[in-house]
């Protein structure tokens, strides 16, 4: 990849805030619960980045206050080890009792109009179904949508019955994600899953919080760390089970501190990921879902730098072509960041022109070979984008106020979904969330531009 040599860094100015690698980790593992990625449908014949060529980015940074992400590590062993067996009691309950009433979190509640949007998922480009919270009686009540047509329209299923996890909730769900129309779960404090398109829900008990949940080719797969919150200094593991049923075994070989920092599970067809950096990080691929092994780490060290770049996150956007983006140094809302692609499913990386330092974090997401999203965080939310053989990053402003940009996914390499200010944050706001949080975010285009989804039943803000 030519002139990758004469990228230039930019850093932070010398009267930035300088913080250490372990200050980083806790700022991390502080929000590490509501960290999950999730894949997309096959892409089917995409094409690969031309050799020799700059790869077109997308870039998505969400500027807010909270410091970024760091290493995590995740230990490894048994490689090769037997067949997963199944958990005693992982076949779920079946639970009728009526959804849970009340607030959520803030006391008194927090004034919310409308639907806000947790956490989206779709499954096609038409069909997609949203979590999140709606007023009623007492103050918020958990809420799930469905869409049919690509979000001109949305009708109302039942959520599982639980409540949103939030600050001041130690139960609850904060993520969705669904492999069918049929087949889904929502995640936080336990498992739920339905696999009647969102009609009735089980309680699966996986022993843990479930941190992430990822599909492909017929498999579900579930991060699970034995602590009630974060962070969780136990070691935490991942489970699989058929998309269709609720089986869910361990899988040896593949554990690590989930809750201390940054983390990834990726499917994409039969091809599984998982990346963790704490206390030493490293990449797993899988290509049954069973057998995993090591990937090189493709993070290059700063000369001189006082904190090492360490992986912050990983995508692809099919088993061949893959992306991990690696943290640098922070510091008053800005951070050192790399990306690195990989065509051979991250057994070897080529370096891409580094991204701006505005923002702390990095969350990615791949629409196609060609282009990537990644979100950070500091006081506005910004998209940047470059395209080869352009060097020069364009920008487009998504709005202020230091809200993130959260579950990023596309289902092919022009339709893709966000979430800007996830409802779980908007109720830390006593009197209210902040003007057009809890809203969902669609682009057509690959991610060039993105629009708020403006049906009745999503309007919250």
């Amino acid at each position: 990849m030519p002139d990758l040599g004469d990228n230039i860094r930019q850093y932070v100015d010398s009267s930035a805030e300088t913080i250490t690698l372990d200050e980083i980790r806790t700022r991390v593992a502080e929000r590490a619960g509501r960290r999950r990625l999730r894949d997309r449908l096959p892409l089917g014949a995409a094409l690969r980045w031309p050799i020799g060529r700059r790869l077109t980015i997308v870039m998505l940074a969400a500027i807010s206050l909270v410091g970024g992400s760091a290493g995590i590590a995740i230990a490894v062993n048994g490689i090769g080890s037997p067949p997963p067996t199944t958990i005693p009691g992982s076949t779920g309950t079946h639970v009728t009792v009526p959804p849970r009433v009340g607030p959520t979190s803030t006391t008194p509640p927090p004034t919310v109009t409308g639907f806000l949007v947790q956490s989206a998922s779709f499954v096609t480009a038409d069909e997609g179904f949203v979590l999140g919270i709606v007023p009623c009686t007492n103050g918020t009540c958990l809420a799930l949508r469905y869409t049919n047509n690509g979000g001109a329209s949305w009708a109302a299923l039942a959520p599982p019955p639980t409540t949103l996890l939030s600050g001041s909730e130690s139960i609850g769900v904060s993520g969705l994600h669904f492999a069918t129309n049929l087949d889904g779960w929502a995640f936080g404090s336990t498992l739920w899953a339905t696999h009647d398109g969102g009609h009735t829900w089980s309680e699966i008990p996986l022993g843990g919080r479930v941190l992430a949940v990822a599909s492909g080719a017929g498999f579900a797969y579930a991060i699970v760390e034995p602590c009630a919150s974060a962070p969780c200094s136990t070691t935490g593991r991942l489970y699989r089970s058929p998309v269709g049923k609720d089986l869910w075994s361990a899988v040896p070989g593949v554990s690590a501190q989930f809750g201390e920092g940054s983390f990834a599970l990726v499917v994409e067809g039969q091809q599984v990921f998982v990346l963790a950096a704490y206390p030493n990080p490293e990449i797993l691929s899988s290509s049954d879902g069973i057998n995993f092994s090591n990937r090189p780490i493709p993070c290059v060290p700063e000369a001189n730098a006082a904190v090492p770049f360490v992986p912050a996150d990983l995508t692809a956007s099919d088993p061949s072509d893959v992306t991990v983006a690696c943290l640098g140094g922070v510091g008053a809302g800005n951070q050192l960041k790399e990306v690195f692609i990989s065509h051979d499913s991250g057994q070897t990386y080529q370096q891409l022109p580094d991204p701006p330092t505005g923002g702390d974090g990095a969350e990615l997401s791949m629409p196609t070979p060609t282009s990537v999203i990644l979100a950070a965080v500091s006081g506005a939310s910004l998209v940047y984008r470059i395209a080869s053989p352009d060097t020069a990053w364009t920008v487009l402003s998504l709005g202020s106020g230091g809200l993130p940009l959260t579950d990023l996914a596309f289902v092919d390499p022009s339709d893709g979904a966000l979430v800007f200010g996830e409802a779980s944050l908007d109720l830390g706001y006593s009197g209210g969330p902040p003007t057009g949080s809890g809203k969902l975010y669609l682009t057509h285009d690959g991610g060039v531009t993105w629009s708020p989804a403006t049906s009745p039943s999503l309007g919250g803000g």
